[in-house]
Order: structure tokens, then sequence, then C-alpha cells
């Protein structure tokens, strides 16, 4: 009886399956995706989760939705203000009469951070955006591309907005003088600051968007020192929030550079 070639191929098979086995590493769950043509670099990095506030429309908010949640980010709709931490970001519509309305009260009261999507980037939206006080803009066209973008920098601290002022100069000079009249507005009737300097500077750096353990590392103090001095500036102005504070401030003329608190 002759020898059955299914044996020494079943043998050549296995060593070859073995062999193969042996150079492909088990996959884990930790294990980094490889990367593939085409997939977005925090796909694969697996970026911590970002949450957004969207402020807009039932269509439009499940149309961004599948983009913010394939980078990473968490878009949270309806809005309400006290689920809104502070500086994260709210997404809304700037530039079109049937726009919903714009949440200020809520972006005060919270110290939320507005991303504003403009029907395209022409200066009439960009400046209507900035009046708004938008940190970012994104086109309606682009949205869907370039939202989560706008939403990690915003998160991040960085104002996109700005960036783009940088590089055009009728929107900065825009900018620039809303900015001056906003330091004027009723100058000549706002009460005395209640001020001391430190105050007047960690407001300041409030308005450029720090937060208190950056602000604590710039004034040489603790984390929790800077809370106490916000405390006390919250008591002196009546406000609640960090964003608050600067805001009044900044409109009754507390942080203009001509204007000297005292030392204590």
């Amino acid at each position: 009886m002759g020898k059955s070639p299914e044996g020494p191929r079943r043998g050549f098979l296995l060593s070859v399956g073995m062999a193969v086995t042996n150079k492909v590493p088990s996959r884990r769950a930790h294990q980094q995706a490889p990367m593939l043509p085409g997939m977005p670099v925090e796909q694969i990095s697996r970026p911590p989760l970002i949450r957004a506030h969207l402020a807009l429309e039932g269509e439009r908010t499940w149309g961004l939705s599948a983009h913010l949640h394939a980078w990473s980010i968490d878009p949270i709709w309806p809005i309400v203000a006290d689920d809104i931490r502070y500086d994260e970001p709210v997404i809304a519509r700037v530039g079109s009469p049937s726009n919903p309305e714009i949440p200020f009260d809520l972006l005060q009261s919270t110290g939320a951070r507005l991303i504003a999507i403009i029907p395209d980037d022409s200066e009439d939206f960009l400046i209507s955006a900035a009046s708004a006080g938008a940190w970012a803009t994104v086109t309606e066209t682009d949205a869907h591309v370039a939202l989560a973008s706008a939403v990690r920098a915003v998160s991040e601290g960085r104002c996109p907005l700005l960036q783009v002022a940088a590089k055009r100069t009728g929107l900065a000079f825009a900018i620039l003088t809303m900015l001056r009249e906003a330091w004027s507005k009723n100058s000549g009737s706002s009460p005395p600051s209640p001020l001391i300097v430190r105050e007047v500077r960690m407001l300041k750096m409030v308005s450029e968007g720090m937060t208190n353990k950056v602000i604590a590392k710039r004034l040489t103090l603790t984390e929790q020192t800077v809370k106490n001095y916000f405390s006390v500036v919250f008591e002196k102005m009546g406000t609640r929030t960090r964003a608050q504070a600067a805001l009044k401030a900044f409109e009754y003329g507390w942080l203009r550079e001509d204007e000297t608190p005292p030392e204590s």
C-alpha cells in the first residue's frame, strides 16, 4: 500500500502555518492600529475624548455628529447651561438670518468658547464672527471636514480666528477697531475699579485664554492661590465665573493699560 500524498502535504502546510504564525504578533486591545491610506492621524493615535456643544438645527447637528465622532469628539445637544464646563467649545452659526440665535448669555456665564459656522470666509462674515466673540470659524462647505480640527485647537487654548486675521490686513484692522471701541466704552461713566494690580493682570490673562494652571505658573503661585484670588474678584465684581469677571472688567475699562489700580 503506497503512501498517501496527503501526509507530506499536511505536514508542509502545518510548517508554513507555524512559520507565519510565529512572524505575526498577537493582536492586543492596546496595540496601535496600522496606518492606512487616507486615515486621519487622530484616529491612529486615539486622542482623548473632547466634548463640544452644538447650537444648531437638528439636521445639521446629525450631519456633523458623524464627523466629530470620527475624530474622538463627543457632540452634545441640545445645549444645557449646567452641562457646559469652562472653556468647552460651543458651535453655532453666524452670518445668516435663518441661523438659530447664538446663546451669548450662556457663553458669558459658562466661559464657553464659540466656534462659528459661517457662509464663507469673506471678511464680512469673519468680522461678524469676531464680533460674536468666536475663537474659530469654519465655512458651511468645509464644516464636515474642518470642524473637528477647530474644536481641538480651541480646546487646547488656541485661537485660529486670530491666526487668520494676522494674514488679512482688513480683518485685523476691523478687529483692532472693535477692541479700541470696547476699551473706551463707557469709560467716562464706569465705576472706579475695585481691583488690585495682580487681579487686573490675572483677568488680562483670562481674556487671553489662559487657564488657572498657566496663570499660576506665570505668576509663580499655586493653582489654589489663583483660585482664591478669583474668589475675591468674584465677590468684588458680583460675578460667578472668570469669563464674566474678565468681560465686565473689559467693558468698564478696568483692564486698560493707562488705568493704574492700587498695589494692594
